[in-house]
Formats: C-alpha cells, structure tokens, sequence
C-alpha cells in the first residue's frame, strides 16, 4: 500500500508542476531560495540518496519537480531525512518551506 501511495505521489509530481510568477517574487530572490534548499537537500539527503540504488539524487535542475515529493516526506510524513545526524534545523526546514512555498506562487 505504501509503495502505491508512493508511485502515485511521484507521478503526480511529474504531471503537476508548479510555476513561478516572476512578478511577485524577483528573480534573484527565487534563485537565493532555490539554491539555499539545494544546500540542504545536497548536504542532508544527496549523500544518502547517491549510495542507495533506486533513489533521485537532488540536483538544481530536477529540484523542482520534486518539490511536492519532498514537502510530502520531510514535513507531513516526517519521514526524511532519515537518521539522527540527519535531522533538520529549524533553519534548513525554513530554507525548504520558503522554497516549496515560492513554486506554489502563481
């Protein structure tokens, strides 16, 4: 069941991408956000996600269409980044909230 839950979340990514409305948030500020997330996601999940077989490695091109997949995972499944080392900070969780929430504006 989880496994479908799961397939069904990634697909559902692909197919529903959000976009930026360059009008209401500028573009240097969208990539300040973007790239503060790939730090997170390239320091607290790339180096998990790269040793294990089947998994996305984050990168700044497919970042965004993984969005949904990560807001799903990290902040209402609370299941990643897996690992005691790898929690969080308050601040990595806001770096990746205010970019989730920059692709949500249209």
């Amino acid at each position: 069941m989880k496994s479908v839950i799961w397939i069904v979340l990634v697909i559902t990514t692909f197919i529903s991408q959000p976009s930026i409305n360059e009008q209401q948030i500028p573009a240097s500020q969208t990539n300040t956000t973007k790239q503060d997330a790939y730090s997170v996601l390239n320091t607290k999940c790339n180096f998990c996600h790269s040793v294990k077989k089947n998994r996305t490695v984050f990168s700044l091109e497919n970042m965004d269409n993984l969005a949904k997949a990560i807001e799903y995972q990290v902040f209402i499944k609370k299941k990643m980044p897996k690992g005691r080392k790898n929690n969080l900070s308050s601040l990595e969780k806001e770096k990746l909230l205010k970019w989730i929430s920059s692709l949500d504006k249209t």
